[in-house]
C-alpha cells in the first residue's frame, strides 16, 4: 500500500512539474466558429498591434480591426499566393507596405497569426 501511495505521488509531482512551463494555444478547428481562439489570441495582437490611433481603429478610412469581419476581409485578400494581411506584416520593416507601420511584430506573434489564417481564421 506504502508503494502504491509513493509511487502515485512521484507520478502526480511528474505530471504537475512537465506543466508548469506549458503555455495555453488552443487549437483551430476547421469549420467551426472558434471565438474563443480569435478573441483570446489573435484580437490582441491585433488590438495592440494594428487597431491603434490613426491606422485600423475605425476612425479613419482605413479598414476598422476592431471589427472581425473587418480584418476577416483583409485576410482572404491574396498577394503573391499569401493572405494580404499575413504577406504585408512579414515584410521588411523598410519595405512600404510593412505593417504595422514603423513596427515588427515578434516572430511568435507572426506564427500564430500564420497558424491562424492557414487554419480558416474563424472568429465571429
Amino acid at each position: 500500500m506504502k508503494k502504491a501511495l509513493l509511487l502515485l505521488s512521484i507520478l502526480f509531482l511528474l505530471i504537475q512539474a512537465a506543466c508548469v512551463n506549458d503555455k495555453y494555444i488552443p487549437e483551430v478547428v476547421n469549420n467551426q466558429c472558434d471565438t474563443t481562439y480569435y478573441s483570446r489570441v489573435i484580437k490582441p495582437i491585433i488590438t495592440t498591434n494594428c487597431a491603434t490611433s490613426g491606422c485600423h481603429d475605425g476612425h479613419s478610412t482605413l479598414y476598422n480591426f476592431n471589427n472581425y469581419s473587418e480584418v476577416k476581409i483583409e485576410v482572404e485578400e491574396v498577394e503573391d499566393g499569401e493572405s494580404e494581411f499575413l504577406h504585408r506584416i512579414k515584410l521588411p520593416l523598410n519595405h512600404p507596405g510593412h505593417m504595422p507601420v514603423g513596427d515588427v511584430l515578434s516572430p511568435s506573434d507572426i506564427q500564430l497569426i500564420e497558424n491562424w489564417i492557414n487554419n480558416g481564421y474563424e472568429g465571429c
